[in-house]
């Protein structure tokens, strides 16, 4: 098997653009009570309202600690992508409420992290992060996030071309994780507490710097992320008496500590290297931005009511239209910082408040605002975006700078 070739083939593999998507993950807390948890029966119930396909096609599926997440169909237009899921959501939001539950969209739990989705493959995630304690607990069962999927480009130059969408998802990164951070807590720094804005994203750096962290914004991303995939750390291992890998009953187990897949591959580890072990590896990965066929980008804390939308309609402004592209190609090649992963911190901790951010947030938003007039979206999708502009990034605010932090320690 020539993994390396595999991983490069797959990486950005569908040669095109116009297609978006967009998965919502959502904390679910009784309506009675919304400080304690669910308990899986109640859980249950709202599954069994839910159904696994919902009418416009989403799907629906659970996070370790019980969030809930809708995963929509990709569309060719992001007005199809924004109106089938908010029809999902409309559905989905219903039916949890006939289960005694409502939806909530924030970055972080604010209750004690506690597992209620018993699958062995969240089992094998636990020990993994361990060794982090309750801060482990918390960036499995406490998290949740907007993902935004879109496609990967071609081989030309100028927007359609990967090297340009890849470099823009990367490189404004710590920007739209400032722009939209939604997860307050107070962060321990030597012997104060400061609030930091996306405390998930924090939590995801600090559990693994590798697995987790930014990758370059270079001009050959599929080189970048072969490399990356084959230096990270294997984190389970599918027993293999246990069941096929797509079975969710199968047993997996903690790999031995410091085995890359590169190291596995040429024949440390308990056993040799199967297909299906790739693309676990690869599913395990989750960089800021994914390339895994298409590009996902991940560091969008989950908004609150239907703000999700505002994420999902500026990045496909600033990927998918070409003027907007154009010009923040343009940017970037003049004015952007290069991403670090001491940039990405900042950003989390921080949000607009560097000036140089603020600034580029507020001429990075305003082309997303005129892309989105091109691309003709609805004007009810062109005012949640106008109206989050004018709350919050105009004014060199996050989300969570309305919102009380969580008290909870991540560093």
């Amino acid at each position: 098997m020539d993994a390396k070739r595999l991983i490069f083939d797959h990486s950005l593999s569908r040669d095109r653009v116009g297609r978006i998507g967009v998965e919502l993950e959502w904390l679910v807390l009784p309506v009675d009570d919304p400080a304690r948890r669910a308990g899986p029966e109640e859980l249950a119930e709202v599954d069994r309202l839910a159904g696994r396909i919902l009418p416009d096609g989403g799907q629906v599926s659970w996070e370790p600690g019980g969030q809930l997440e809708l995963s929509g169909l990709p569309y060719a237009s992001l007005q199809g992508c924004i109106d089938s899921a908010a029809a999902d959501l409309a559905v989905l939001r219903g039916r949890a409420r006939e289960a005694g539950m409502r939806l909530v969209g924030a970055g972080l739990d604010q209750r004690p992290p506690r597992f209620s989705v018993a699958l062995p493959r969240y089992q094998a995630l636990k020990r993994c992060y361990a060794h982090l304690g309750s801060a482990g607990d918390a960036l499995l069962c406490n998290t949740a996030s907007v993902q935004v999927n879109v496609d990967a480009g071609d081989g030309s130059d100028g927007w359609r071309g990967r090297s340009r969408r890849w470099q823009i998802a990367n490189s404004l990164g710590p920007l739209l994780m400032a722009v939209f951070a939604n997860s307050p807590v107070l962060e321990v720094r030597g012997s104060r507490e400061v609030t930091a804005l996306s405390g998930r994203q924090l939590l995801r750096f600090r559990a693994d710097r590798f697995r987790n962290g930014p990758l370059p914004s270079g001009s050959d991303p599929r080189g970048v992320w072969t490399r990356y995939a084959l230096d990270a750390q294997v984190m389970a291992i599918r027993q293999e008496d246990s069941g096929p890998a797509g079975d969710r009953s199968a047993l997996w187990e903690p790999a031995p500590a410091g085995l890359s897949l590169r190291r596995w591959l040429r024949g440390t580890g308990p056993r040799a290297v199967h297909v299906d072990d790739v693309f676990h590896h690869l599913k395990s990965l989750v960089p800021p931005v994914r390339a895994c066929g298409h590009l996902e980008l991940r560091m969008l804390d989950a908004q609150g009511g239907d703000d999700w939308m505002v994420p999902v309609a500026v990045v496909a402004a600033l990927l998918d239209d070409e003027v907007t592209s154009d010009s923040v190609a343009s940017l970037l090649g003049h004015a952007a910082p290069s991403p670090t992963r001491q940039d990405w911190v900042d950003a989390a901790r921080h949000g607009l408040a560097d000036p140089e951010l603020g600034d580029l947030a507020r001429t990075v938003i305003r082309l997303a605002l005129a892309g989105l007039r091109r691309l003709g979206v609805s004007p009810e999708v062109f005012g949640a975006v106008e109206r989050f502009a004018e709350i919050h990034t105009l004014r060199g605010l996050s989300p969570a700078q309305l919102r009380l932090p969580n008290h909870m320690a991540v560093a």
